[in-house]
C-alpha cells in the first residue's frame, strides 16, 4: 500500500468510532507564532479577553454574557470553557490555547505535555489540541502547587473549534502547600500584558 493510500485509507473511509487517526506532539510553525506575536499586539486580543473577563464574571452570578462561558467547581478541580460562539473566531480559539499557556509559564509554571489528537468519532472528525502545565519541579515538602496542575484543551469538530476548556486540578496531600485561589488565576490570565 502506497503512502498515498494509507493517508486516504485514514481520512476518507469509515472507521470504527472513536478510531485515533493521528496523535503527535503539538508544534507550532514559525508562521503560526508570528501570528499569534502579531495577534497579542492588536487590539482584538484586548478586546476579546475583556469580553472574556466580564462573561466569566456574569456567569458566576448565573447570567450569561456575549461570550457563552461554562464553570466547574468542585473540591479537587475548577475550570471554564469558552464555548464556540460570534464573538470568538476560529483564529481566535488558536489563539487563546497559545495566549493561556504563555501566560501561565510567565506565572512560573512548565510545560509538561503536549499533544494534538485526532479521532474519528460518529461521523466527525473530533481533535483536541492540549497542553499540560505543572507548577516548577520542587522536592521538599511542603511543595508549592500554585493553582494546580493545569491543562488547557481546544476541542475541534471537523477543524471547526467546538469549546476551549482550561481546568486546574489540585492536590490534598500534606506534602503540598494549600493551592492558590482559582479565580485570583483567572484574573492573572485574562488581563493582557506583554508576555
Amino acid at each position: 500500500m502506497s503512502f498515498f493510500d494509507a493517508v486516504y485509507n485514514k481520512l476518507f473511509k469509515k472507521h470504527e468510532p472513536n478510531t485515533v487517526l493521528s496523535h503527535k506532539a503539538l508544534k507550532r510553525s514559525e508562521k503560526e507564532r508570528v501570528s499569534f506575536k502579531d495577534w497579542l499586539q492588536d487590539d482584538v486580543s484586548s478586546t476579546l479577553l475583556e469580553k472574556i473577563h466580564k462573561a466569566y464574571h456574569l456567569k458566576r452570578t448565573d447570567i450569561e454574557g456575549e461570550i457563552p462561558i461554562l464553570l466547574f467547581r468542585s473540591v479537587y478541580a475548577n475550570g471554564f470553557a469558552i464555548k464556540n460562539n460570534i464573538e470568538v473566531s476560529d483564529r481566535d480559539f488558536h489563539f487563546l490555547l497559545d495566549y493561556f499557556k504563555h501566560k501561565l509559564l510567565a506565572l512560573g509554571y512548565r510545560q509538561a505535555g503536549s499533544d494534538s489528537k485526532v479521532t474519528a468519532k460518529d461521523g466527525f472528525v473530533l481533535t483536541v489540541d492540549k497542553f499540560y502545565m505543572k507548577p516548577p519541579l520542587q522536592v521538599e515538602p511542603p511543595i508549592d502547587q500554585l493553582y494546580g496542575n493545569i491543562a488547557i484543551e481546544l476541542h475541534l469538530m471537523d477543524d471547526k473549534p467546538n469549546y476551549l476548556k482550561l481546568m486546574a486540578s489540585i492536590y490534598s496531600d500534606r506534602m503540598y502547600k494549600e493551592h492558590q485561589d482559582f479565580d485570583e488565576l483567572v484574573e492573572l490570565l485574562l488581563i493582557k500584558d506583554a508576555l
